[in-house]
Formats: C-alpha cells, sequence, structure tokens
C-alpha cells in the first residue's frame, strides 16, 4: 500500500503555488491512489480564510486521486460546517479501510476555543483546559463522543483483527512536539487508548512543524514536519508512505527515504 500525504499547508492569498503543484504531479506519476492533508491546509488569516480555501482546493483538485482531509487548528477560521463542505467531508472524524488498515481520522479541534461543546462534560473540559492558557488556545481535545467512537472503531478492528492507523493532526505525545507547538489537550486519555490496542501499528500527525518520531508499546508516533517549512532543516516538503508486510517506509518529495521503520 502507498498513499501521498502532507501536513501544514499553511496556503495563503499571496502564495506560489509551484511547490504545491510539484507535490500534487509527484503523487499523481508516482501512481499514488489517494493521500492524506493533515490540517493547517489554510493559514487562517483575518479577512481572507475563506479566499485562501478557494484557492488552495483547487490546487488539490489538480491530483485526480482521493485526498483524505484532516480538520487543524487554523482551519476552524472558516466555521465548521462551511469547512466540512468546502473540503467534500461528511463528519470531521471518521474512518475507513484501505489496503487491509483501517484508518481512523481524529478531529483533535472536536472541544476547543474555536468549537460549540456538544456535551456538559466537553463544556466542563474546555473551561478546565482554558483554565491553563500555557496549554495554548490554539490547540484542542477529543470530546466524549468521539472518544467513545474511537474505542468503539478499536475494538472493532480487534474482534476483526485489522491493522490500524491513527491520524491526528495534533500530536499525541509530549516527546513529539515542544512547549510552543503544544499537542492535543487530552493526549493522556487519547494515548493510551491507542496504547492500549494491539491492533494499532502507527500514528501520523502534523501541528509541530519540524517533525518527530517516538516509538510506545510498539507503535510508532510520527510527526511530520510541514510544508510550509519547505523542507528547511529536514528535507522534508511533502511524501509518500509505503506498506509491505511488516516495513513501512517515508519517502519525502525527492522519493528519498526519510524514516524507515518496523511495523510490530
Amino acid at each position: 500500500m502507498r498513499f501521498g500525504i502532507v501536513t501544514d499547508i499553511h496556503f495563503t492569498t499571496a502564495e506560489d503555488t509551484a511547490a504545491l503543484r510539484s507535490t500534487i504531479l509527484g503523487w499523481h506519476e508516482n501512481g499514488i491512489r489517494f493521500a492524506f492533508q493533515l490540517g493547517d491546509i489554510i493559514a487562517g488569516e483575518p479577512g481572507t480564510a475563506m479566499a485562501e480555501l478557494d484557492q488552495v482546493i483547487p490546487e488539490l483538485n489538480r491530483y485526480g486521486g482521493t485526498i483524505r482531509h484532516v480538520i487543524g487548528n487554523h482551519c476552524l477560521a472558516i466555521p465548521e460546517n462551511t469547512l466540512l463542505g468546502a473540503l467534500g467531508m461528511e463528519r470531521p472524524y471518521y474512518s475507513f479501510m484501505e489496503g487491509g488498515y483501517r484508518f481512523i481520522v481524529l478531529h483533535g479541534m472536536d472541544v476547543s476555543v474555536l468549537s460549540i461543546p456538544k456535551s456538559a462534560e466537553d463544556g466542563q473540559m474546555l473551561e478546565r483546559f482554558r483554565a491553563n492558557p500555557e496549554l495554548h488556545d490554539y490547540c484542542g481535545a477529543i470530546g466524549a463522543m468521539q472518544k467513545t467512537w474511537l474505542k468503539g472503531m478499536l475494538e472493532q478492528a480487534e474482534q476483526a483483527a485489522e491493522h490500524v492507523i491513527i491520524i491526528c493532526h495534533f500530536p499525541l505525545l509530549p516527546e513529539t512536539t515542544d512547549l510552543k507547538h503544544g499537542l492535543l489537550w487530552n493526549h493522556g486519555d487519547i494515548s493510551s487508548i491507542i496504547v492500549s490496542s494491539p491492533s494499532v501499528r502507527a500514528c501520523f500527525s502534523g501541528h509541530y512543524h519540524h517533525g518527530a518520531h517516538t516509538e510506545r508499546n510498539g507503535i510508532h508516533f510520527i510527526v511530520l514536519p510541514a510544508f510550509v517549512r519547505q523542507g528547511a532543516d529536514t528535507g522534508f516538503i511533502s511524501g509518500t508512505v509505503e506498506i509491505e508486510g511488516s516495513r513501512l517506509t517515508i519517502r519525502n518529495q525527492n522519493n528519498v527515504p526519510f524514516h524507515a521503520l518496523q511495523l510490530r
């Protein structure tokens, strides 16, 4: 199985689209059938956020394959329902099967200063996190309903002996980010659920622009460098993920291996 991947495009209305078009063309020429956009597709500048989205979507549509979207914090400069409609998403978190793997895509801004709490429990969680400014008001959490859904999806995967890959805009472990960028507010609860599942093989995230990798309980937690950095320090702008047997290889936009990992 092979799929394209890019994160933190931070598209602006003044953007030179050459690098993004190169990414799309690379996926197309290499026969990649689907790709992930891991969130923060736009910069979310006040007054121009919708124009940013209107300009970046046609660029992504040049690909021709399926792009699976993830909602990031900058994305919610646009109201969630408007954003979902523009990106062709039925819901902000979802699951699908591809190449023998179940992909579980999480919505890390489910509970945030830019979202309306869906339950009293979510409202209490929001107030608790807002009382701790060091956690950053540009981050967010997985809400109670989504948390229950995640547990159910993992239970189904375990019963069906499926292999699972988790996708979330925010890093899920403190060692894969820094204090400036932050991470999922309730990362402890969510990472505990993920780590305890024998089905999960890897987790992909963005948000931390420099990228990171660690392993916990045999699960790879991979944070990819931001597209907006254009490969500074890492050489990674966008890339492809290849899974063959128990081997996971991430290659950058020049087809150079970036990570070569053994799956449990």
